[in-house]
């Protein structure tokens, strides 16, 4: 038996006194536990009645939040703990999703007849006992004028007997009024929607099994985002039902603000936002100049150009229709309820494509078939594709799904090319060649999809023909790429499998971002010299040793300076607490370094100009709290570096990077720099994956079209590189390329909707701040992430902040290589 399988039975005074499990000694059937967060109508329609004070975001979702917590279970009789099983008495059951004993009342007992044995049977309906305690709870008779949330709850649990944990962050505040008559499950419910939080109640158990504390746990969000479960159709799918409400669309928004004020004054005189595209859809009379028409108050915003920038927001919530699902899935399908679903169905009319959450699950120990998640625009869907699935079609290019099924089903050839980056020639001083094979479709590289075992090498000899077969034996698992032996000659073949192509690249980005330092403009601290530290970071290494970030910036401050760029470099703890800081005298931009932690103490490589005499190297130095350094004085140079370069070092496997302003990659072994000498083992041009080095007119205005380079990292075979520029020309965008093959492993567009949905967008219309900065890879106990840092702007308190953020976003490689 396990607790995955069973139902203890308590009696009325909440003791434990028996069991019933599937595969004991008194089985149950035909159980059912539903959870809900929230319903799934999603009939709201708060926008078109312009009501005031609903939430601070003023998202709809919040007035449909619904929590309830019921089931049901069969259990027959003549077994030894039938008769335990009573209307009055509690089931507790294990949720391993949620990590929690759950103690459901036994409300209704109803007479089912007989099962197939000819036994009794009894069916029982159960409700959370917070619900049974609620609505037999009445609070005192108080009001609570413009309370916050834990104020509120405090309140409404005191003299219950439930411990509250209330986690909630929320900052709305709301009256109500207990008038000592109306029983608190329905203040429950309504508070839940005021304050826009969530909830559980569960119990906590002493060692024997009894029963320690009731606890109602407010938060304010169940589940998780940071890993998203996917559902695809026909995987973990079995079939979905999608319902879609039309009744709440809005494609005309008056917007109104604190005082009445309007936002004529910053939109061409009118006090309403429309959205043309979606009233031609989902207004049938849209020909004859009519729109879907709603009001909405921001009874705490006065600033015209918050309002506009607020109702735009707004109108995006309502400018399409509510949708709602409701998925079967497979038995190892468990997400947990609140948590993040994204779900694709490409044969659906229209293509399900989503990024939703769980908004409500039901579970069965007896019979997984009748699992059951619903999960919808309780958080809501974007009216666009979700820009992760859009990812997954553009993650090459446009149409490399379609080309690689032309691959699979014979339509389209792919062939084999080999690239020897050392020659074919031995010379004295070769230890070793290399041969890299590409696999090319209608000129598109796609080696990036191709598993290790799908490349199969041959070598026969040159004269006789005869295979080496224990060579090809050795080399079986070498994938992509093979090293020659010193002297090694003969015939060498590689040939594919096309049953190796992989639907998705080597390695792929996750929509997971995390942020981990953030700092606001203005109140950056200063320095160890008393200069300000708010120049933009243009490259930020995580030293996980001593838990400290390192940033770089351009100096400008009071110490003495070269005329050559010099570079500060600030150290800050996760908090955002300064430590301390070094300035390298002729360091250069910083748009990219790398960084070792030798005993402690951090090592930082980077391209550096010798300010004695201008000549350009690369060069390292150890950390030294608050001291003025340059090449000769605290700083090694170790090799010559014709014109400045962006530089990384993969430590690990032991390769130096460094790119240029024209999108030049060399990469070359961190040994031979060491001994003095850059000699490239690989080098590429970003043109050919289109990147594009940015471009001026002759006006110095950006080229649309053009790339911004701003920082790269490596991690072994692969470069990560980050462009894109606060122009609003050129897109922010993440680059991953195999070097080795020369492949475009993925290519990831950065909107600002994936780093939080209150960082201002970025548009042409619109002169936000969302600038990439720093990008780099590591890798911890959980895997591969990146930090990607951006110079973005967010609304607070009616006025726009300019701030620095640092996020963690997870990367993965495929299983199986």
């Amino acid at each position: 038996m396990s607790l995955d399988s069973q139902y203890l039975i308590l009696n009325s005074q909440m003791k434990l006194i028996g069991v019933t499990d599937i595969n004991g000694a008194t089985p149950f059937s035909n159980d059912t536990i539903t959870r809900q967060i929230a319903d799934t109508d999603n009939t709201t329609d708060d926008v078109s009645t312009g009501i005031q004070n609903f939430n601070t975001n003023n998202d709809p979702n919040a007035n449909s939040k619904n929590w309830n917590h019921t089931g049901e279970i069969t259990v027959a009789e003549g077994y030894p703990d039938s008769y335990k099983v009573a209307a009055n008495n509690y089931l507790m059951y294990w949720d391993s999703n949620a990590q929690h004993y759950y103690l459901m009342y036994i409300s209704q007992e109803v007479d089912a007849g007989t099962d197939a044995s000819g036994r009794h049977i009894n069916t029982y309906q159960l409700e959370n006992v917070l619900i049974t305690n609620m609505n037999d709870y009445i609070p005192d008779k108080t009001t609570l004028t413009d309370a916050n949330a834990e104020t509120a709850f405090t309140t409404l649990f005191t003299g219950s007997n439930w411990k509250l944990d209330f986690q909630a962050t929320s900052a709305l505040l709301t009256t109500t009024e207990f008038d000592g008559t109306t029983n608190a499950m329905g203040y429950l419910q309504t508070m839940l929607q005021a304050y826009d939080v969530e909830m559980d109640a569960y119990v906590e158990l002493y060692s024997d099994g009894n029963i320690k504390d009731l606890v109602v746990q407010i938060v304010d969000k169940l589940g998780t985002d940071k890993n998203h479960w996917v559902v695809d159709y026909g995987k973990n799918m079995m079939s979905v039902t999608r319902t879609t409400v039309y009744s709440t669309v809005v494609t005309k928004l008056h917007i109104v603000g604190a005082g009445g004020e309007t936002i004529a004054s910053v939109n061409n005189g009118k006090d309403y936002l429309v959205d043309d595209d979606a009233n031609r859809l989902y207004n049938p009379n849209w020909k004859n100049g009519t729109y879907l028409e709603g009001t909405v108050t921001f009874a705490n915003v006065k600033q015209y150009q918050a309002l506009k920038d607020l109702g735009k927001k707004q109108l995006e919530l309502f400018n399409h229709p509510r949708i709602s699902y409701e998925v079967v899935p497979t038995a190892d399908f468990k997400p947990g309820l609140g948590d993040s679903i994204r779900g694709t169905d490409w044969k659906m009319v229209p293509e399900l494509a989503i990024d939703a959450r769980v908004i409500s699950i039901t579970t069965s120990k007896a019979d997984y078939t009748q699992n059951l998640a619903q999960f919808g625009e309780f958080v809501t869907l974007h009216p666009t594709t979700p820009s992760y699935i859009q990812d997954l079609l553009n993650k090459m290019n446009d149409q490399i799904a379609g080309l690689l099924d032309d691959v699979k089903n014979g339509k389209t050839i792919a062939t084999a090319k080999a690239i020897t980056p050392f020659g074919t020639s031995w010379s004295d001083v070769d230890d070793s060649k290399t041969i890299i094979a590409q696999v090319w479709a209608d000129g598109t590289n796609i080696t990036s999809y191709i598993s290790p075992s799908g490349f199969t090498w041959y070598k026969s000899d040159l004269t006789t023909g005869v295979h080496d077969v224990d060579w090809e034996t050795k080399h079986a698992n070498d994938g992509y790429q093979i090293i020659l032996d010193n002297g090694e000659t003969g015939h060498f073949e590689c040939h594919i499998d096309g049953d190796y192509i992989q639907d998705t690249a080597e390695v792929d980005i996750t929509a997971e971002n995390s942020l981990v330092l953030n700092f606001e403009h203005s109140k950056m601290p200063n320095d160890h010299w008393g200069d300000s530290t708010n120049g933009a970071m243009q490259y930020v290494y995580y030293d996980a040793t001593n838990n400290l970030y390192i940033g770089a910036m351009v100096y400008s401050g009071s110490q003495p300076q070269s005329k050559y760029t010099d570079l500060e470099f600030n150290r800050f703890k996760p908090d955002g607490t300064y430590v301390d800081s070094m300035i390298f005298q002729g360091g250069s931009h910083g748009a990219s370094f790398g960084c070792q932690v030798v005993n402690g103490v951090p090592q930082i490589w980077q391209y550096a100009v010798d300010v004695s005499n201008g000549s350009g190297h690369l060069a390292y130095f150890n950390w030294k709290a608050n001291t003025e350094i340059k090449i000769g004085s605290g700083a090694t140079a170790v090799c010559d570096l014709d014109e400045y370069k962006r530089v990384n070092v993969d430590f690990e496997h032991g390769w130096v990077m460094a790119s240029d302003g024209a999108g030049v990659i060399e990469v070359c072994k961190l040994d031979d720099a060491k001994n003095g000498s850059w000699l490239p083992i690989y080098r590429f041009d970003l043109t050919q994956f289109g990147i594009h080095p940015t471009q001026y007119s002759s006006e110095g205005a950006a080229i649309t079209g053009s790339n911004t380079l701003q920082a790269n990292d490596i991690y072994f075979p692969y470069v990560f590189i980050n462009s894109g520029d606060s122009n609003h020309v050129d897109q922010p965008i993440l680059w991953c390329i195999n070097l080795v093959t020369e492949t475009l492993v993925f290519k990831q567009v950065n909107t600002t909707d994936r780093f939080g949905t209150d960082i201002l967008n970025q548009t042409t219309s619109e002169h936000y701040d969302f600038e990439p900065e720093t990008i780099g890879v590591y890798k911890d106990s959980s895997g591969f992430y990146i930090l990607q840092g951006f110079n973005y702007e967010k609304l607070e308190n009616s006025a726009i902040h300019l701030l620095r953020g640092l996020w963690k976003t997870p990367i993965e490689f495929r299983k199986g290589g």
